[in-house]
């Protein structure tokens, strides 16, 4: 189905000159496919901001929730948020340290915006799904020397939210016993998270191979859903933090249950549920449980500049090492419903530039 292509040549991608047109996947209401515009005007930068040449943007499950129009938006713009790429011009006021041969990862969130929770880049502004995209220039946080494109671009999203609800929402510490509910985009680097923080690791996930993802990265064991609901009905397992990725009536019930204390661990309460998936259902829970539990149920959105610098640092030591798909920006809505049918494993890079049906898998 695809050729296989080097990553050295991904680099060179990142030279080719401005011109005055781009190819973008443009999000237009009522359409459940991004629309591929081969002459989308390119960006002009203002006071303050910058024009990155896209050097790789992530796919998230996040640009399925808004395409299925659960939430329908209104607005036309350029998906893709999770973006790393290099200056190619700089607007009047831009500080002198924004060098032009250095690759920067996007922080999502413009600070100057008044708004943020509803214009962000890839979400109301012009994301990272073309071959450029304007940015402010706080958004820009430097990529390690080394480190490349494809796996730098996932600290713009993915990672940091992992990090976020692992170690700020979850306050995750060494001895913890955790559960990653969804081992996709962001589980399986929310399970290496873990890990590293000290924690015991136990995912779930539907897929055999997202099982054996699991496994292959250290988990302690990885359940489908029959196996985990087996152990916790029975009174055999239990955790001190869900990290629920899939935000499901029944993974919000098997959270729950999970989460409740019980001698075999010695913890009686404080359990956590962090949620971190993007659903339209409706969840449903015993209040009375939670409050005699004394279980949390904490929402966890994103992450903050600090929190990018330190995703940042965890892929450049190798510490998280993603499971990573390079495709071509014109196969972006391929790849939207291979996520959306639940037929990716780890996560998927598209790289403006790259020959279409050409992919290539990065560990």
């Amino acid at each position: 189905m695809f050729a296989v292509v080097t990553f050295a040549s991904l680099f060179a991608l990142v030279s080719t000159a401005v011109a005055d047109t781009m190819l973008a996947a443009v999000y237009e209401p009522g359409n459940n496919n991004l629309v591929l515009n081969p002459n989308y005007p390119v960006p002009t930068p203002g006071e303050g901001q910058v024009v990155l040449k896209v050097a790789a943007c992530g796919v998230c499950h996040s640009d399925v929730f808004f395409l299925s129009a659960a939430h329908p938006d209104p607005r036309t713009y350029i998906m893709g948020h999770e973006i790393v790429g290099t200056p190619v011009q700089l607007g009047p006021g831009v500080l002198s340290n924004i060098s032009t041969s250095q690759l920067y990862g996007v922080h999502v969130v413009d600070p100057t915006t008044a708004n943020p929770l509803q214009f962000d880049t890839g979400v109301g502004f012009d994301g990272g799904y073309a071959e450029f995209v304007l940015v402010n220039q706080l958004q820009l946080i430097p990529v390690p020397a080394g480190l490349a494109p494809e796996i730098a671009a996932l600290a713009a999203d993915s990672l940091t939210t992992a990090y976020n609800a692992v170690a700020n929402a979850g306050q995750v510490s060494p001895g913890d016993r955790v559960l990653i509910y969804g081992v996709g985009g962001l589980g399986h680097q929310a399970l290496q998270v873990a890990k590293h923080l000290g924690a015991t690791v136990f995912a779930v996930d539907i897929r055999p191979e997202a099982r054996q993802l699991a496994l292959d990265l250290g988990a302690e064991r990885a359940f489908d859903l029959i196996d985990l609901t087996n152990v916790v009905g029975n009174g055999t397992f239990q955790v001190d933090t869900v990290v629920d990725f899939v935000a499901s009536a029944q993974s919000s019930a098997v959270a729950y249950r999970s989460s409740l204390g019980i001698d075999y661990v010695r913890v009686a309460k404080h359990g956590k549920i962090v949620m971190v998936g993007w659903s339209a259902e409706s969840l449903t829970f015993d209040s009375a449980d939670f409050i005699a539990n004394d279980i949390a149920v904490i929402g966890s959105l994103y992450g903050s500049p600090d929190d990018m610098r330190t995703a940042l640092d965890l892929l450049a030591q190798g510490v998280v090492k993603p499971n990573v798909t390079v495709a071509a920006l014109e196969d972006i809505n391929t790849v939207l419903s291979a996520l959306s049918a639940h037929e990716i494993t780890g996560r998927t890079v598209v790289v403006p530039g790259l020959k279409s049906n050409t992919t290539s898998s990065r560990r």
